[in-house]
């Protein structure tokens, strides 16, 4: 699915980084697939407080990909605000909010390309979601993975196609 994602969005043409897509989406869905790991072991303990600021931060986990993958991690705080700030409702926040904000704070990413990122990114996720129900069957300890594999392969298709579409 990597493969697919990276193949897609090395496909941008013009003036663009020489960040690589594959690392990029490996970092981003790493991070993301991190963050709602924990968002999952946090509601499990219930605490509402920590579960919304952990719920929040997965909107960064693709910019910080983006970044490690520029070697450019914590230089550009605009993006980073911009993914939590525009992750405030899961999958209206991903396909339509967030992609905006991150473009606002940081002009340098293509709209297209984190809009494009994004939607595919969702459609993998929710397919990686239901992968998991199937194979797991009816242990309801699925759910939790699936969200972890979920945002995993959101975050890491936004982040390939940030890092393709990022301008120098």
């Amino acid at each position: 699915m990597m493969m697919l994602t990276t193949a897609l969005a090395g496909t941008a043409g013009g003036d663009r980084s020489a960040t690589n897509p594959l690392l990029a989406a490996l970092f981003g869905g790493t991070a993301s697939g991190l963050i709602a790991a924990a968002t999952g072991l946090l509601l499990g303990m219930q605490l509402p407080a920590l579960y919304v600021l952990a719920f929040f931060l997965i909107g960064a986990g693709p910019v910080l990909g983006q970044q490690l993958a520029a070697g450019k991690l914590g230089q550009d705080w605009k993006s980073l605000l911009g993914g939590v700030v525009g992750f405030i409702l899961p999958v209206v926040s991903s396909l339509i909010l967030w992609p905006l904000l991150v473009w606002l704070f940081n002009r340098s990413f293509g709209f297209g390309m984190l809009w494009l990122g994004s939607l595919l990114g969702l459609i993998l996720g929710v397919a990686g979601f239901f992968a998991v129900g199937l194979t797991m069957g009816q242990d309801p300890v699925w759910v939790g993975l699936g969200w972890a594999v979920l945002w995993s392969l959101w975050g890491g298709s936004v982040a390939a196609f940030m890092a393709a579409g990022a301008r120098s």
